[in-house]
């Protein structure tokens, strides 16, 4: 395990020397500048993790102090330049130099030099930042915008505003029912084109159903051209609040700079396993081949050839999956080691905490792709620290609250299907809407006469910058661990969620999305698309009369498919004289821990095309925000379909309005 780190750790600082390459090279570009300083920052923040979960004291320390000197250039504190980056570089090789030294048994020899180097770089600060203190500027700015800002905003602003960027006021309202997807899809289309600074929303009483936004943003893109072609950014309102006619870049077309996923996701046998996806994705394509061939063959032939024809075709069907399996599960390995590793970091935190914490593994025994396993190791020890940190009480205050004196930090691993979540649990505090108020208040996020409730303190508290601390420790405070948690985990197309009650504790889960699989399905149809329904959650199917809505299994709750994927309904002439009825199997995830028993529904779908086994793969790193889409595979004719996720529609529809007919009763659909 301790080699596995070693490795891990070296590959982030191979990284980190790629991207300090990239920085000296930036020179004009701001944007890509502050990007580059960014992903640096969440390598060495994963490195500072990795390294204190098994020991490597030297390491952890090298990052702690190269952390610090990366938090001050994110503000805008310190100016990049060729003395900052060979600083970093020294930082670099530092790390290099010491996990030679750790995997050799050697001691590490002191970095006081290198220390007082990283130390010293903040007191370099410069003048021109001062121009985001400028009233000249910041009254241009609306009120409810610039009082929101941070002091990390405000560096960001400086800079930008001095590489003679054009600064707008952007605002769009949105139906509140949908604005988590619709906002998210206009901010990545404007990050392609500028920078959002800031982002202010407001609720009008006139407008209830409406949620406003206002964004402070830079760009130097020609926005009227872009406005005239895209229909999301036509809905905006662009207000320039300041053009100083110096652009840093060319004045229109702006080609946004993308950079790749943070290191922590890919890994040095990256090319191996991708000649391995081939290879499964092309035996599953000789396995197609194969069988339309012998299924042609059968129709030319009669029986008893045909007959004996029929077994050989099922003994190559059963040898094709058993080799697609074991292909696949030579991605996968057992959980066991990385959540071991998780908890030794919780211990060495709460060690260094002085608290009295005992951690509890379940699931270990789950495999996982090897990438995701990598890729969520370092999220779920930030995660664990921060219960350490945040969450669990101090004995003294435990023992004033009524609980044990020892708190329990549970981590534990779920397979769902093809799918698997990642939980951390902690039976301590909770988000405290008051503490989290009070915070964002400090911070200037918040009016001294505002109070959050706790659904906007679990948003908040993901908020980059923000942190319920008044001052840095060695485990947390600068505001940045539940910021890369969530970057990382959306990065591999997984999805962050959280519940939290005050008093009791917090649930941290993290859902992770398909890679590759062989499943066993059931192809639909619905308004004229094909959809594969998992067959380990379909226990029946039924026929429903169209005219009076009858089928066999009529006392079942049931529910359109057109209405949980919010598609129109059916027209009289596209129905056959019968729909049909999937009795399926699911659990509420919305019921307490006490009522986990299966849940049984009633989809009904136009027809039902029959069985398939089918190679399931992943949607890549948006995957989580396709909801209730667990992936995609390819049919036997060559078809594309996707794979649905039916606990995630089922759960995220209100079913108490459906009773038993042929169209569902009541359209509900699911939210976004």
């Amino acid at each position: 395990m301790r080699r596995e780190i070693l490795g891990e750790i070296e590959e982030l600082v191979g990284h980190i020397a790629a991207d300090l390459d990239k920085l000296r090279a930036t020179k004009t570009d701001g944007q890509t500048r502050r990007e580059l300083i960014a992903r640096i920052f969440r390598s060495v923040h994963s490195i500072k993790g990795s390294a204190a979960s098994c020991d490597l004291d030297a390491v952890s320390l090298i990052a702690h102090e190269f952390e610090h000197l990366l938090a001050e250039l994110r503000a805008g504190r310190v100016p990049i330049d060729d003395t900052v980056v060979d600083t970093c570089e020294s930082a670099a090789q530092a790390l290099s130099k010491s996990l030679s030294i750790a995997a050799s048994g050697n001691v590490d020899p002191s970095r006081k030099a290198l220390f007082a180097r990283l130390q010293a770089a903040p007191q370099t600060n410069t003048a021109g930042h001062e121009l985001a203190n400028s009233e000249a500027l910041l009254d241009r700015i609306p009120l409810e915008i610039r009082e929101s800002l941070t002091e990390d905003e405000r560096q960001q602003l400086a800079s930008i505003v001095a590489e003679g960027s054009p600064l707008f006021v952007v605002a769009r309202s949105f139906d509140i029912q949908t604005f988590d997807a619709d906002f998210f899809r206009l901010k990545e289309k404007l990050t392609s084109f500028g920078e959002i600074i800031s982002t202010s929303p407001a609720v009008d009483d006139k407008q209830p159903d409406k949620i406003h936004f206002r964004v402070l943003y830079a760009s130097n893109a020609d926005l009227q051209a872009l406005s005239s072609s895209d229909d999301d950014i036509s809905k905006v309102v662009f207000e320039k609040i300041l053009d100083p006619g110096v652009s840093g870049t060319a004045a229109t077309g702006r080609e946004s700079t993308t950079l790749s996923s943070v290191s922590s996701v890919s890994n040095f046998v990256r090319t191996d396993l991708e000649k391995l996806d081939n290879l499964i994705a092309a035996t599953h394509g000789l396995f197609r081949t194969t069988e339309t061939t012998l299924t042609l063959a059968m129709s030319q032939l009669s029986s008893p050839a045909s007959d004996d024809l029929l077994k050989l075709e099922k003994q190559i069907r059963h040898s094709f999956i058993g080799l697609e399996d074991k292909l696949i599960n030579l991605r996968l390995v057992l959980l066991s080691s990385t959540l071991e590793r998780v908890a030794r970091a919780g211990r060495a935190a709460a060690r260094l905490a002085g608290k009295e914490i005992d951690f509890e593994i379940i699931g270990s025994k789950i495999r996982l792709d090897t990438l995701l396993s990598r890729a969520i190791a370092n999220p779920l020890i930030q995660l664990v620290r921060n219960a350490v940190d945040h969450g669990i009480e101090t004995t003294a205050e435990r023992s004033r609250a009524g609980k044990q004196q020892r708190g329990v930090v549970l981590i534990e691993a779920i397979s769902d299907g093809s799918q698997s979540r990642l939980r951390v649990t902690d039976d301590g505090r909770g988000v405290d809407p008051l503490l989290v108020s009070a915070a964002a208040k400090r911070l200037g996020l918040l009016p001294n006469d505002a109070e959050l409730n706790i659904e906007q303190s679990l948003r908040l508290i993901f908020r980059p910058g923000f942190t319920t601390l008044d001052s840095v420790s060695e485990l947390s405070g600068r505001g940045v661990g539940l910021d890369v948690v969530e970057t990382t985990v959306e990065q591999v197309g997984g999805e962050l969620r959280v519940s939290s009650e005050p008093g009791k504790g917090s649930t941290f889960e993290i859902l992770l999305p398909v890679t590759f699989g062989v499943m066993a399905s059931n192809v639909v149809v619905s308004a004229g698309n094909r959809y594969c329904i998992p067959a380990v959650q379909t226990l029946g199917i039924d026929a429903i009369d169209v005219v009076d809505g009858s089928s066999g299994a009529n006392q079942l709750r049931q529910v359109s498919l057109r209405d949980l994927l919010g598609q129109p309904e059916a027209e009289a002439e596209e129905l056959s004289g019968t729909l049909q009825l999937i009795t399926c199997q699911y659990r509420d995830a919305r019921a307490g821990a006490g009522d986990q028993q299966s849940k049984f529904i009633g989809i009904v779908v136009d027809r039902v095309e029959g069985p398939q086994e089918v190679l399931v793969r992943n949607l890549g790193r948006h995957a989580g925000r396709w909801y209730g889409v667990a992936g995609a595979t390819e049919l036997k004719d060559g078809n594309v379909a996707l794979v649905l996720d039916l606990p995630r529609l089922l759960n995220s529809a209100d079913l108490k309005g459906f009773s038993p007919s042929a169209n569902g009763a009541e359209r509900q659909r699911a939210p976004g």
